[in-house]
């Protein structure tokens, strides 16, 4: 699975922390304004309630039909303006109108709206249907020529449209308009939100600390398990390392060795032998002998590549330096190379793995690639040290790679093996048709 580039360049904790953040103090915003919202309106609505009763219990005192009406007896004026008086005497109340049973105004603070019919206002149209309705208003809001009436420094308003039913409440005989501003209910709107925001921010905060404790400790226990497995990996190149030094030299000094004194044995045989033993036994010695050299120029070719120099005391750049003279003199071809500021702190298994990266990657440009183009390059990227070994010469087919993937010991798939076992990736580029192969190697670098 491929891994995101913004974790890949942020790493775990840090990419955590941050959208972890970002995403609980949004919930945490988002929530307490739906909480704040749900707790305001409802609030509002409960208001608006408390104001209907009231006012339909004033209303029921006497028999509203009648004065709703716009009956011209005197009594029932004065029982409209005595109901009139309570309604504008209610707290936070700035101003009232009232509608009869035909959409007409028949009392209001502003005289000249007397006698006015309004049909189109929707809210209207929903308390003659019997529904309490309001709607809260702001400052900024006054697009209607009525709400200049309102006081200097309000800041917000309820406009309720409050049906009044006659005494059986089966019909509504009127509709009572009020502007009201309870502002002792906005103030604790205002203790509220703040309540509200702080809490939230707070438990999400909480939430955050707690959620990057233990990403962040389980991120230190596989850390933790990583560096074992990354120091068990390295242990693992050293001393194959030493059993390749071991066998080489054992292969040099045992075999190698008595193959050499056969061929010494056979030289002073074929110089003591007498003509006639000469001409009898001259074929199957130089078979022989010929045999015999072949298998010790096998030997010392193997001994010598299983065998590395001593890499302790060396930095990572003289190590590759070293390979490439090797190489060059070796096979008689040129090497160039370009190594970007390779660090000198490298650990032993990583400067191992190089070594036989461009051991085998030149070695693979001179067999496969006829030492055309012999490059190495080596550069920092994100914190990864890139080493690429390439050629110019006639490349791979596809079904040739897969081959030399699979083979074993020190070929395309040992180098892979050895380089992801470090926490490394490994990949060979080389297009069917075209000219040249690139071996490229990326190492991590720890602290």
């Amino acid at each position: 699975m491929k891994i995101p580039a913004i974790i890949q360049r942020w790493g775990l904790i840090r990419t955590f922390a941050y959208t972890s953040f970002v995403s609980i103090i949004t919930f945490s915003v988002v929530s307490g304004f739906i909480f704040y919202s749900f707790m305001r309106n409802n609030l509002l609505h409960r208001e608006m309630i408390i104001s209907s009763e009231f006012i339909q219990s004033i209303a029921l005192i006497n028999d509203p039909d009648t004065y709703f009406s716009g009956s011209p007896d005197s009594r029932d004026k004065l029982n409209l303006q005595a109901f009139v008086n309570q309604v504008i005497g209610l707290p936070d109340v700035y101003r009232a109108t009232i509608y009869d049973d035909d959409f007409k105004i028949i009392w209001s603070d502003d005289k000249q709206m007397i006698g006015r019919a309004f049909t189109d206002n929707d809210e209207l149209v929903r308390a003659y249907a019997g529904i309490n309705t309001y709607k809260e208003g702001h400052v900024n809001d006054r697009a209607k020529e009525e709400h200049s009436f309102l006081p200097d420094g309000m800041k917000n308003f309820i406009e309720s449209y409050i049906p009044v039913w006659n005494p059986s409440h089966q019909k509504v005989v009127g509709v009572i308009e009020i502007y009201k501003s309870p502002r002792a209910l906005y103030e604790t709107f205002n203790v509220a939100r703040t309540l509200v925001i702080a809490v939230c921010l707070f438990g999400g905060i909480v939430l955050y600390w707690f959620l990057y404790w233990i990403v962040r400790t389980a991120h230190q226990l596989i850390e933790n398990q990583r560096e074992r497995i990354r120091h068990a990996s390295g242990r693992t190149v050293e001393l194959n390392e030493q059993n390749l030094r071991r066998i080489g030299s054992e292969l040099h000094d045992g075999p190698a060795q008595q193959i050499g004194f056969a061929l010494l044995r056979m030289d002073s045989i074929m110089d003591d032998s007498n003509e006639q033993q000469v001409k009898v036994n001259t074929e199957v010695i130089a078979r022989i002998q010929s045999a015999l050299k072949d298998a010790l120029q096998e030997i010392r070719n193997l001994s010598s590549g299983l065998v590395i120099p001593d890499l302790k005391d060396l930095s990572a750049q003289d190590a590759i330096l070293k390979v490439i003279e090797k190489h060059q003199k070796r096979t008689s071809t040129k090497v160039s190379h370009k190594l970007n500021k390779i660090p000198d702190s490298l650990k032993l298994s990583s400067k191992i793995c190089i070594y036989r990266l461009v051991q085998e990657g030149l070695n693979n440009a001179y067999r496969h690639g006829k030492g055309i183009d012999q490059k190495v390059r080596a550069t920092i990227k994100d914190r990864h040290l890139i080493v690429i070994v390439s050629d110019g010469g006639q490349g791979f087919q596809k079904h040739d790679l897969d081959k030399i993937n699979d083979s074993d010991h020190l070929g395309l798939r040992g180098l892979r093996e050895r380089v992801e076992s470090l926490g490394g990736s490994f990949k060979i580029s080389s297009e069917d048709n075209m000219p040249g192969c690139k071996l490229i190697a990326s190492l991590p670098l720890y602290d």
